[in-house]
């Protein structure tokens, strides 16, 4: 049996249900469940599944079958992801001791602080780019066979952007969405297509089941992350963003931190591949000093062809 691919920062569960809202006709079931428990969030770790599926006006059943497409073995494992969701959402913001005295003494620290973290973090990614290193990953690209992005949260924006780019340049690839049915959707991968994973963090937890996964199509997988200390042996290409985490909350800010890096990457690598078409890159798409936007570390196989 497929290992879940579950990650309490990355793919937390809170996430999935809003996705469902978002992206969900009013008149499905799954979203007036899904809109339900968001609505009664303190209720649900406690609750039962015959009072959830009285609360939502549904059978028993269609809330089981509502946990299982969230990829949960069933109400129990459901509601336990719940749980460590909402422990993890009380302790949403966390600052120090100092910060929580300026910030109580000026406001205005916190929104230079923010500011100041993101600078930071894209000061790091200035430093150094090789660009033979993205026309390898555009190589890659154009040859293969079809092309997947998977990404979580933040970077699923960044993902779903990049998609739209590509399709401009008349090269289709699909960019996942994640509400949980990643079993089904990874079925459509074929021998020697490309897996492009885009994960900040790459917790070993999530993306070793979705490598394994992904490997039992026979294709081939870069990951594009933070974490320089994420190793398996399955993944055939590694592109390394340097950046920094912010320390102080969750989800959020750090998401948007660390996916101005990643979506900077993605927009220099449209960038380069319409250059290889011979089409024109604008002066606002393509900023004209000689610095590199981002600054990344790389591996990239030298047996990539």
């Amino acid at each position: 049996m497929d290992q879940p691919f579950r990650d309490y920062n990355e793919t937390d569960i809170l996430y999935l249900l809003m996705t469902y809202v978002n992206f969900s006709s009013g008149q499905d079931m799954y979203y007036s469940i899904a809109k339900t428990i968001l609505t009664h969030l303190e209720q649900i770790p406690s609750i039962s599944i015959n009072d959830l599926a009285e609360l939502c006006y549904t059978s028993p059943a269609t809330i089981s079958r509502f946990c299982k497409d969230l990829n949960c073995r069933n109400f129990a494992t459901f509601k336990k992801e719940m749980a460590i969701a909402l422990e993890i959402a009380h302790d949403e913001i966390h600052f120090s001791f100092d910060d929580d005295f300026k910030i109580k003494k000026n406001p205005q620290y916190l929104v230079d602080k923010v500011y100041d973290d993101t600078k930071k973090s894209l000061e790091l990614g200035q430093q150094q780019l090789d660009i033979n290193d993205v026309d390898k990953i555009c190589e890659l690209i154009h040859d293969a066979p079809h092309v997947f992005m998977i990404g979580y949260q933040f970077s699923r924006i960044a993902c779903q952007d990049f998609q739209l780019k590509m399709l401009k340049l008349e090269k289709f690839l699909y960019a996942f969405a994640n509400r949980g049915d990643e079993v089904q959707k990874l079925d459509l991968i074929e021998e020697n297509d490309l897996v492009i994973i885009v994960t900040v963090r790459a917790r070993r937890e999530l993306i070793d089941s979705l490598v394994t996964r992904v490997k039992k199509q026979k294709a081939r997988i870069l990951i594009v992350t933070m974490n320089k200390d994420y190793t398996n042996p399955e993944v055939d290409y590694y592109y390394h963003l340097n950046g920094e985490e912010s320390d102080y909350t969750q989800s959020s800010i750090s998401g948007f931190i660390d996916t101005v890096g990643v979506d900077l990457y993605l927009k220099l690598l449209n960038d380069a591949i319409r250059k290889s078409k011979g089409e024109e890159v604008l002066e606002e798409d393509n900023p004209s000093n000689d610095k590199p936007l981002i600054n990344v570390s790389t591996h990239i196989d030298d047996n990539y062809v």
